[in-house]
């Protein structure tokens, strides 16, 4: 029997795909189903989507990378094709710290996202409340019946699908948290940067209104640094990554006194 007749989730398959286009710069039709073990048919599937979302660019015989644009995917969208096992490993981690009765604010965010799609699978919590200002994550969750979840309400800012001022911190000032999990785009010994004031802005409130606070960034966020600042490190209680991670970078977090949890 042949390897490809084994299942892999689409999600991860197109991941490794994308990967392995832009390591190279260009690929094969014929390469990409020897190296994935999946047939020709499905990798031409593939990359049809792929391309259909402007992720990489389909030419004759495979594909090529360079073809990605916030100008031409939604940042949201982007986000969502990027690290998709590293953010599901981060989300199942995160999620398994919280525990019945606790109240836990939930950043917008696709890594944010991992952990309520996590959180799904947690039917042994009770009496959960979930505060959120992500569409996204709140329409997840709102399906499941033992959790309570609840928006914050504000301005609905439509590339990151996140609600904002005004109006955005009427809410979560009067809320109380015994766990937050922040995403962000830049995790240094600078602090723990973004590249969005709005979205900042309730970060900070976020991180404000809990007991313990916890940054939650795939590999690709380590090291890097963003024009605005959320939070130094000090204010974070725990930092959870990926294996992925440089480790020179994951180092000199530790030795800046940060906790870092790599999954």
């Amino acid at each position: 029997m042949p390897e490809w007749s084994q299942p892999v989730p689409a999600a991860v398959r197109r991941e490794q795909v994308v990967s392995i286009i832009e390591r190279q710069g260009f690929a094969r039709v014929a390469e990409l189903s020897r190296l994935l073990s999946i047939s020709e048919v499905t990798v031409r599937a593939d990359l049809d989507y792929l391309a259909e979302a402007n992720v990489i660019q389909r030419v004759h015989g495979g594909a090529i990378a360079g073809i990605r644009s916030t100008a031409q995917v939604p940042d949201y969208e982007l986000a969502l094709t990027r690290a998709i096992t590293e953010k599901r490993r981060i989300g199942y981690a995160a999620a398994a710290l919280i525990e019945s009765e606790m109240a836990v604010l939930l950043d917008a965010g696709t890594t944010t996202l991992a952990i309520a799609r996590a959180l799904l699978t947690r039917d042994d919590l009770r009496g959960v409340v979930v505060f959120t200002n992500s569409l996204t994550i709140a329409l997840e969750l709102g399906v499941a019946e033992h959790l309570t979840t609840v928006v914050t309400g504000g301005t609905v800012r439509h590339k990151q699908r996140s609600l904002v001022d005004p109006l955005g911190d009427m809410f979560v000032g009067s809320v109380h948290g015994d766990l937050c999990f922040i995403g962000c785009n830049g995790v240094s010994t600078a602090g723990f940067t973004n590249s969005s004031l709005p979205d900042v802005t309730m970060k900070r409130r976020f991180l404000d209104a809990a007991e313990r606070r916890i940054i939650v960034a795939d590999s690709s966020k380590i090291g890097k640094s963003q024009v605005i600042r959320i939070a130094p490190l000090d204010r974070a209680d725990l930092l959870i990554t990926g294996t992925e991670a440089p480790e020179p970078h994951v180092d000199a977090l530790r030795e800046s006194g940060l906790q870092v949890e790599v999954v």
